[in-house]
């Protein structure tokens, strides 16, 4: 029935009345549904049929992510099982291969969603890669760069050794560990007395140029615009 009603477009935007749009979070090819995608998706199916009901002209679009590194973890563990590696089969086989992983992945998603009867507009289904929201992906960072709005440098990421790509603050662990203070003392020009200095990164002394105080404290007007 679920199926069925699908085929029939009763889920379609009538193209009448007050537009009223939503687009699911799409949810991930490496996987299968959780309850989170249940829960979400049961809230957003009240809303959408509610619409409908009081004459919205409804769109609840669906989709799924690519999930580029999580996706390509993925498609990598099966290229170890039989040997290989994306290096041995070049950049346009193993986005064939990602693309094969999708089309199995991503059905197993659309199914579940379908058995849950979420009243998806299916015709407008849409994959993150889909050549349409890339070629506008690529038109807005070739938009922002002319306006020097991003730009591309020399700066500290996360980088993932393996994988040889950035990976995002969320993608990555945080290990916390003891560390330890120093105190260094700069000998103060014409001086015996020394100015104590704490810090946790002591590697940092070589590259020291300068100290900077509060000149209104008391503890350092003797020692302003001297050499340490």
């Amino acid at each position: 029935m679920v199926f069925s009603v699908g085929k029939n477009k009763v889920f379609s935007p009538s193209g009448k009345g007050e537009s009223y749009c939503i687009m699911i979070p799409p949810p991930n090819v490496t996987g299968t549904l959780h309850m989170g995608h249940a829960f979400q998706v049961t809230l957003m199916d009240i809303l959408c049929r509610y619409k409908r009901m009081c004459g919205f002209n409804t769109l609840w679009q669906a989709g799924t992510d690519h999930a580029g590194i999580a996706t390509q973890m993925v498609v990598e563990r099966k290229l170890t099982a039989q040997g290989l590696s994306r290096n041995d089969l070049g950049r346009e086989k193993f986005i064939d291969q990602v693309w094969e992983w999708k089309d199995q992945s991503g059905n197993i998603i659309t199914k579940q969603l379908r058995r849950m009867g979420a009243s998806l507009d299916w015709d407008s289904e849409r994959f993150t890669l889909d050549e349409g929201l890339s070629r506008a992906v690529r038109k807005v960072f070739i938009d922002l760069y002319n306006k020097n709005l991003i730009y591309k440098g020399k700066k500290l990421v996360n980088w993932d050794p393996v994988l040889q790509t950035a990976l995002s603050d969320l993608e990555v662990i945080q290990n916390e560990e003891d560390g330890k203070i120093w105190t260094i003392n700069y000998k103060i020009e014409d001086e015996n007395n020394f100015l104590s200095i704490a810090t946790t990164r002591p590697e940092t002394l070589l590259g020291d140029t300068g100290v900077a105080v509060n000149p209104n404290d008391e503890r350092y007007k003797n020692i302003l615009e001297k050499t340490l």
